[in-house]
């Protein structure tokens, strides 16, 4: 299974691969390097033995371990690695003239044992034992030259690990800004589309109330009108009488009604005194019915805030003391206006029975007042917070940009 993993997987992993490459060459450049060490003390060891007993059939032995020295450091120069850019070309330099040395040295000592019958010997000792002590001294300046290149390679591999991890990053970075650029703008484009339905949904609540007051409520004032004057004619028939005062009562009950939904879809007592007079106003009329004293304060309320966005909290505070009125029980309510920097909050608080705060507040959730101060204060873009609980009352802040 994990075979096969790797298996599918591996075309995803182009720089751990070329990792394990890398540190598989190099594993195999110091075996080879410890191999060619092992090779020429195994063919020194063998000629101290005719150095000590004279034994001149040690000579095939040394020239077989030479060879495999021989061969090894062929299969050191066939590595891809001698390929390898390297910036630093002294280092590249000194491990190939070492290497290149040490075959020199090898080929030398073949040359010397094959002479075969050693005439002269103290002349093919002496040379022997000097071509022994420079390949000693070749080998050593080459494992030298090993460490030195191995270390420059990692280096170099680990540098351009780095700058992709650097680029990687930086590509991570500009994608972050570039998202949150886009939800910005996302963001902007839907507040916009939302403050133009606000703002299309009350022209056209105006347009309504204008057509209702223009139209329906100037019928059933002619209709009060023509009232008045039929109870003049039958001012001596009680009986017609009593039915056009009827009428009438329920003429004026519908004018009534026509002017509470006109203020309602648009109200003038808004547009006429404000929105902090005009719910001190709505408060008076409350206070005077005497089952819930309602307190307003504004704290140096001086933030300027759109006609829309008036509106809009103005419906929200209809909304909550309707909720007061309906379902809280309360004798007190408190309405708070302030703003800082450029922030807006208001704060309502009641001390009735209070209600459950994790509530489903949705349009099916039975508690639909709640619902709609909820969405009327996401369409301007606002936070809101609720804390209440049975018999603790409501504590209500919403706060919104200006």
């Amino acid at each position: 299974m994990y075979a096969c993993f790797w298996r599918n997987n591996l075309h995803v992993y182009p720089t751990f691969i070329r990792s394990l490459k890398l540190d598989r060459e190099h594993v195999l450049l110091v075996e080879f390097s410890k191999n060619i060490e092992i090779e020429v003390f195994h063919s020194r060891i063998k000629l101290d033995d005719y150095f000590l007993v004279n034994d001149t059939s040690v000579n095939a032995e040394v020239l077989g371990y030479l060879q495999k020295a021989k061969d090894l450091v062929s299969s050191i120069n066939s590595f891809d690695e001698r390929k390898t850019n390297i910036r630093n070309k002294k280092i590249t330099r000194n491990f190939g003239a070492s290497l290149t040395d040490i075959k020199v040295h090898i080929e030398r000592l073949m040359e010397l044992v094959s002479l075969g019958s050693w005439e002269e010997e103290s002349t093919i000792d002496s040379l022997i034992i000097k071509e022994y002590t420079g390949l000693q001294k070749t080998f050593l300046v080459f494992e030298k030259s090993i460490y030195d290149y191995v270390t420059k390679r990692n280096s170099n591999f680990k540098r351009e690990i780095f700058t992709l991890l650097i680029l990687i990053f930086g590509f991570l970075i500009l994608c972050l800004v570039l998202i949150t650029r886009l939800m910005n703008a996302y963001f902007l484009v839907e507040r916009q589309y939302v403050e133009k339905s606000i703002e299309v949904e009350h022209k056209e609540r105006k347009r309504i109330a204008a057509d209702l007051h223009d139209g329906l409520g100037s019928l059933l004032s002619s209709i009060g009108l023509y009232i008045k004057l039929l109870e003049k004619e039958f001012l001596s028939n009680d009986k017609v009488n009593d039915k056009l005062s009827q009428v009438k009562q329920l003429s004026d009950m519908a004018l009534e009604s026509l002017e509470d939904a006109i203020n309602n879809l648009n109200p003038s007592i808004l547009n006429k005194y404000g929105l902090i007079k005009s719910l001190e106003i709505i408060c008076g009329k409350m206070n005077e019915i005497g089952n819930i004293y309602f307190h307003i304060e504004s704290r140096d309320f001086n933030a300027k805030i759109s006609e829309n966005t008036e509106i809009t909290i103005y419906r929200i505070c209809n909304e909550l003391i309707n909720n007061t009125l309906k379902h809280s029980s309360a004798n007190e309510a408190k309405i708070l206006f302030y703003n800082k920097k450029k922030k807006v909050f208001l704060r309502y608080s009641d001390n009735g029975i209070g209600f459950d705060p994790l509530f489903d507040y949705s349009a099916d959730g039975g508690k639909t007042g709640l619902y709609n101060m909820i969405k009327r204060v996401e369409s301007l873009g606002g936070a809101y917070s609720i804390k209440s609980g049975h018999g603790k009352g409501v504590n209500i802040l919403i706060q919104f940009n200006v």
